[in-house]
């Protein structure tokens, strides 16, 4: 297998050929064309964002961009299949908000003026909330969402992301416990790094790969980039 620098550099390459779909195309006129682009430019950016954690020697936390990279791809795949989960994501958005809000509200010290303005934006989250409970729409839970995606086989990947973003006891000795001393700026074990930098570009090729449904991108072209990259991956890592 390739040692790690090779693999970063062969990761920002396909980063900029990608890149260059991402900003050439032209997003379809309806809402939940644009919630797919702003789900596929975030993934993209916390790829950007995770190379340069592997760069920085910072490997160990590149996993918790990648955690939302994965769930973000689970979330794109369900929109484009279809369109009406995009009440799903206006549901989970105004829940949430409404819990923030109420949550917000009752910390100690705040101001009058504050109260009125989480007031405010809770009322309008609300109805959003009440909207959609009506249409039949309840917590989506993350297994149930990568089962809906076709992705249930990414979930223990999902759960074993979610451990190096919760803080786990386990994922703090293996970052910082050493025989006698602890360390700080310790990189990932190796093969933990390589893994994570060909899981994060996977899902960052998976996710480009839906532009054609949600664009003008045109299909022959980015599929071929995207073999292209495939056969270097593959090439490089041989």
């Amino acid at each position: 297998m390739a040692d790690i620098p090779a693999m970063l550099g062969e990761a920002q390459r396909a980063k900029r050929a990608l890149d260059a779909f991402l900003l050439a195309a032209n997003v379809t006129d309806l809402g939940e064309a644009r919630v797919a682009a702003t789900l596929c430019l975030t993934i993209g950016e916390q790829f950007g964002a995770a190379l340069h954690l592997f760069e920085g020697g910072f490997s160990s936390h590149a996993p918790i961009l990648i955690r939302s990279m994965l769930e973000a791809l689970a979330d794109l795949r369900n929109l484009v299949n279809d369109p009406n989960y995009v009440d799903q994501i206006r549901f989970d958005d105004a829940r949430s908000n409404v819990a923030l809000f109420s949550d917000y509200a009752k910390v100690d010290g705040m101001t009058a003026e504050s109260l009125k303005t989480l007031k405010l934006w809770g009322d309008k989250a609300q109805p959003v909330v009440d909207e959609l409970k009506a249409k039949g729409l309840s917590k989506l839970n993350a297994i149930e969402k990568f089962k809906l995606a076709g992705m249930a086989e990414n979930y223990v990947s999902y759960r074993v992301l979610c451990s190096f973003s919760h803080g786990q006891l386990t994922t703090l000795l293996s970052r910082h416990a050493g025989k006698f001393e602890l360390s700080y700026h310790r990189a990932a074990p190796e093969q933990t790094t390589k893994s994570m930098i060909a899981m994060a570009l996977a899902i960052f090729c998976q996710a480009v790969e839906q532009l054609p449904k949600f664009s003008d991108s045109r299909d022959a072209q980015l599929r071929a980039q995207l073999d292209a990259i495939d056969t270097a991956w593959t090439k490089l890592n041989a």
